[in-house]
């Protein structure tokens, strides 16, 4: 079974034999071989020259120094693949580093688009490289450039890519393991057209994400349910199927959202008689596990539960009328009635 130590190479189970083994290895048995030969001259030749029985003992003999020369080449061979191998690694090593730098110059230019997106593709060649130490680094990068450039709107023309390329690191081991916060601008609530919403985005590669405020809309990549590691504050939840909600929402508005749990009332507490945190919502089938929800009405802006579809109350045996808390329709309401 092979392990490894931080940010080397697998260590296996048999030892490596390194570069400077092999050149240990092919002097030594370049000296014996030396030995081997000279000893065997002067055990035939010593006593002078016997043609017959001289001649018999040198072929009886010769393999063995047919052996010794091969292992000299095999060593040899070996120490000269080994420097070949150290050198092809380090060219391999400062290229990537090279990629790396190349990536973080054209990262740092954001007023150019196009080298902008350059160094994105550039860092995403480290990050699918499959070489941890230097995906991990890109990762950092655009980890920067995201904190840089879109703590306050998500509305920079290079989310897309960056967070295609971040989600391609983040599943093959490379998270950033940063947290980060997204928060909108202070607005001027003195001038009348300043009602801007703030759309965000999921950006995977950080390890815990809130944001705050703004509007977070459906991403057909992802289910929301599975963005374990995000926190949402007074944020608007749009057009997302099967929703659990549980403690990663916090006073959050639920819009045309298909609702699969509700594990909390309480997460809803900012809304007066939880009347507004639900718009055009869809119940049906919904199991609720607090016992508060039976005296509210979530009947106001439009939610329901589909006919033959009502919610559940966990541990609850007893029946319960669902249309006195949600309005029952025959189908789904579309999205589109929202505006």
């Amino acid at each position: 079974m092979a392990v490894k130590r931080g940010n080397e190479q697998p260590v296996g189970d048999w030892p490596t034999i390194t570069e400077n083994h092999w050149y240990a290895l092919s002097i030594t048995s370049a000296v014996l071989t030396i030995v081997a030969v000279v000893g065997a001259f002067l055990y035939i030749f010593a006593d002078g020259f016997d043609g017959e029985s001289d001649t018999k003992l040198a072929q009886a003999l010769a393999p063995f120094g047919v052996a010794l020369f091969a292992l000299v080449t095999f060593c040899t061979i070996s120490w000269r693949g080994s420097i070949s191998a150290r050198q092809a690694n380090q060219s391999e090593s400062e290229g990537r580093a090279r990629l790396l730098q190349e990536g973080a110059k054209l990262l740092s230019e954001p007023t150019k688009a196009s080298h902008v997106s350059a160094g994105v593709a550039t860092l995403g060649v480290l990050i699918d490289s499959g070489e941890e130490n230097y995906a991990f680094r890109a990762m950092n990068l655009l980890a920067d450039f995201v904190e840089d450039h879109m703590r306050l709107d998500h509305g920079n023309r290079h989310r897309s890519e960056i967070s295609g390329v971040m989600r391609s690191g983040d599943e093959n081991g490379a998270n950033t393991g940063r947290d980060i916060a997204f928060s909108p601008p202070e607005r001027d609530n003195d001038y009348q057209y300043d009602d801007y919403t703030t759309y965000w985005h999921f950006i995977p590669g950080f390890d815990v994400i809130t944001y705050y405020g703004g509007e977070f809309s459906v991403d057909v990549n992802y289910s929301i349910n599975d963005l374990r590691r995000v926190k949402f504050i007074g944020t608007t939840i749009s057009l997302w199927n099967n929703v659990s909600i549980d403690n990663r929402f916090d006073r959050c508005t639920f819009r045309a959202c298909s609702i699969a749990s509700v594990s909390s009332i309480a997460s809803l507490s900012h809304h007066q008689n939880y009347r507004y945190a639900f718009e055009v919502c869809d119940f049906s089938g919904c199991i609720f596990s607090d016992v508060e929800v039976l005296t509210k009405n979530f009947k106001e802006h439009n939610n329901y539960f589909i006919a033959g579809n009502p919610p559940t109350l966990l541990g609850s045996t007893a029946t319960i009328d669902w249309s006195q808390i949600l309005n029952c329709k025959e189908q789904k309401d579309l999205p589109v009635k929202l505006f």
